[in-house]
């Protein structure tokens, strides 16, 4: 399978065909690649189990690893030293941005990856410009922080159709510094997004190990709970006042939720809980043996229903590998 013909293949995944037509109905040509990167996330101490000792030092607290939740990357390149980009997440905005030179002021959706891609030219790699198709197709809300996965895939495209060209692609822990130096942002998630592996936590140091239950077994499985707002009681219309008042309100009774959906869970058979990223937010992670993910789902839902709240979305996460090119 080819990017060309990708858009045409059935069994191919509907979001890669998608970004495939969108991309040759925006540049009017099909893309050269697609790469698929995944979201990653942090893992709590609680939910990995003690390895053998390591000369006394304190339990390691850096693991990160990869979802099978993805942020996709159509890519066709150029000569003549500018990014086109444009997003199925954002329609109706495209920009033109040169990589060399004076930077432009980027549009918030493509300012970290347009920063990554001069980042790259400076050093010598994908100078000569691309054409971009991007989508990120988990909302916010889930928790699952989109800027490292997708600042990633970006550079791994446009270093990968430029490599034919005259120019070496620099090899991914050469990425990873570059990245870093681009844009601030969590290493430990870019790492996890760039060298994971299927099943597998990664640590700071490179080292792997697989995702298992408290106990060592190998049948932990993983949920993404979300809240979801209550419809209706909108801000008030004359004044900011009211409406940041309701904010205020949404986020706190959001938060009781999420509590209570928590001890609920922990109550119903979970090993742990934690935020997926590096604070609080609208989503937490839970750690579940298979027997009992029915029973977690149900008792996180009426712990939302106490609080006159819509039941969360839940999310089966299963940890993946690095990212890829998906269109060979």
């Amino acid at each position: 399978m080819s990017a060309v013909d990708l858009v045409y293949r059935t069994t191919a995944d509907p979001l890669l065909r998608l970004l495939s037509h969108g991309f040759a109905t925006a540049y009017h040509r099909p893309p050269d690649a697609v790469w698929r990167a995944p979201y990653a996330f942090r893992v709590t101490a609680s939910a990995v189990p003690p390895g053998p000792p390591r000369n006394g030092t304190a339990p390691r607290t850096d693991w990160c690893a990869a979802a099978d939740q993805y942020v996709d990357v159509a890519v066709a390149p150029r000569a003549d030293g500018v990014l086109r980009c444009a997003s199925l997440n954002h329609p109706a905005e495209t920009a033109e941005l040169p990589l060399t030179g004076p930077a432009a002021q980027a549009p918030g959706w493509i300012a970290r990856p347009y920063a990554v891609l001069r980042t790259l030219a400076a050093a010598g790699c994908g100078r000569g410009g691309a054409d971009l198709q991007l989508n990120a197709p988990l909302p916010e809300a889930v928790g699952l922080p989109v800027a490292e996965p997708l600042e990633c895939a970006v550079a791994l495209a446009v270093a990968d159709v430029h490599a034919g060209r005259g120019e070496g692609p620099p090899v991914r822990a050469q990425l990873a510094r570059l990245l870093g130096a681009a844009v601030p942002g969590d290493d430990g998630l870019r790492r996890a997004v760039l060298f994971a592996r299927a099943g597998h936590l990664l640590a700071a140091d490179g080292s792997h190990q697989p995702l298992r239950a408290p106990d060592g077994g190998t049948d932990a499985c993983l949920l993404l709970l979300t809240a979801r707002p209550a419809t209706g009681g909108g801000a008030g219309m004359d004044g900011a006042g009211p409406a940041t008042a309701t904010a205020a309100a949404t986020a706190s009774s959001l938060a009781t939720g999420l509590a209570d959906a928590v001890r609920a869970a922990l109550r119903a058979g979970a090993w742990s809980a934690w935020w997926p990223g590096t604070r609080p937010g609208r989503s937490v992670l839970l750690l579940v043996p298979p027997d009992r993910r029915a029973a977690v789902r149900t008792a996180a839902a009426d712990a939302f229903r106490r609080c006159d709240l819509p039941v969360p979305r839940v999310l089966r996460i299963a940890v993946a590998a690095a990212a890829r090119r998906e269109d060979r």
